[in-house]
């Protein structure tokens, strides 16, 4: 791992014997404790993750809502509300070159983006980018941290003697921790409630050692992943990629059709002749489907795990429209063998 990037806690979690991995150019932790262990104490607690490899970038300058609304399916002018929007940039077919979150707290646009897509984000911002409008790429500086469950607000409120319930769900205000500038943003990626904090690295390590120190639970990446899954939350490269659009899957609310974007015109076209969906399912039988196993009647698995909480097999899957109904059954090949499954509403929580 010794080309792998590092957050400003790496060090933090390799003292503290964080199982590491390479992840989207990071060393990071995949986990603690076990999966098990710190996906229920976010599903009944607390919990507490470094997510400061996602790409973090503040855009700025005359005109930057207009230029921002061109590259932008969802509209810019919801952030300028002080939430933060869930959206996605689309490449001129349609497929989904990210899914993003971005949110106005200020003039300016903080714009959150996944790692491994950070690159090819600034270069496509670039290819339209004003000379009015500045781009800042803060990873370096910065770090990001998300504190997840259904006890977050009141701990947090304790631990940093700041009332944290008084925050709107997804909103973004910045604010002080120890007299240092921080964004503070009522969101996360487990379908429990929570905040996540961005600040300089010092910050950073300050409130992630509270936090600890005050039985939140640290987790990593795995547990990250399976909380996302039974809350029904895509991952890019798996989930969503350039060869989807918006309409294949369940988040075609992100596409504001009143606005210009990128990709708008390829998808006018194809919204009648779209016959894909994205869907939950629970297998039947006692099997994990995995990525990419296929799907008998058309499609495949995209996400799947053994839900530590509902303790079944559980997965999102792409397929056919006409697959699509609540109840309907369906065959998943898993290692060349035909097992049944049923699909079910999403978020499986």
């Amino acid at each position: 791992m010794s080309n792998q990037k590092s957050t400003p806690l790496t060090q933090i979690h390799t003292d503290n014997g964080a199982k590491m991995v390479p992840f989207a150019g990071y060393k990071m932790p995949i986990w603690y404790s076990s999966i098990q262990q710190e996906h229920l104490a976010v599903r009944k607690k607390t919990g507490i993750f470094d997510v400061s490899h996602m790409g973090l970038l503040i855009l700025s300058g005359e005109g930057v809502d207009d230029w921002f609304q061109t590259l932008s399916c969802n509209s810019v002018a919801t952030a300028r509300k002080g939430k933060m929007v869930y959206s996605m940039m689309l490449n001129n077919d349609g497929g989904i070159l990210d899914d993003i979150m971005f949110g106005c707290a200020d003039d300016n646009i903080t714009l959150i983006v996944n790692a491994s897509n950070k690159a090819k984000i600034l270069e496509w911002m670039s290819k339209t980018q004003p000379a009015s409008i500045k781009v800042d790429d803060i990873n370096d500086t910065h770090g990001l941290i998300a504190i997840q469950g259904p006890e977050a607000a009141v701990k947090l409120t304790k631990i940093l003697n700041k009332d944290f319930t008084e925050f709107s769900r997804f909103s973004i205000q910045h604010d002080e921790i120890n007299g240092k500038n921080v964004t503070i943003m009522r969101t996360g990626y487990t379908g429990e409630d929570g905040f996540e904090i961005m600040a300089d690295a010092e910050t950073i390590q300050y409130v992630w050692t509270q936090c600890v120190e005050n039985d939140i639970e640290p987790c990593g990446l795995g547990a990250r992943d399976t909380l996302r899954i039974e809350a029904g939350l895509p991952l890019y490269g798996q989930d969503l990629s350039e060869s989807i659009t918006p309409l294949m899957t369940r988040y075609q609310w992100v596409l504001k059709w009143d606005k210009d974007f990128a990709g708008k015109a390829a998808l006018e076209a194809q919204k009648e002749s779209n016959d894909w969906t994205t869907v939950g399912i629970e297998m039947i039988d006692r099997v994990i489907p995995r990525t990419g196993y296929a799907i008998e009647e058309g499609g495949e698995i995209t996400s799947g795990t053994m839900s530590p909480l509902l303790e079944k097999p559980i997965a999102m899957a792409r397929v056919k429209t006409d697959s699509a109904e609540p109840g309907t059954k369906l065959h998943i090949d898993v290692r060349g063998k035909r097992h049944d499954a049923v699909v079910v509403e999403l978020p499986f929580i």
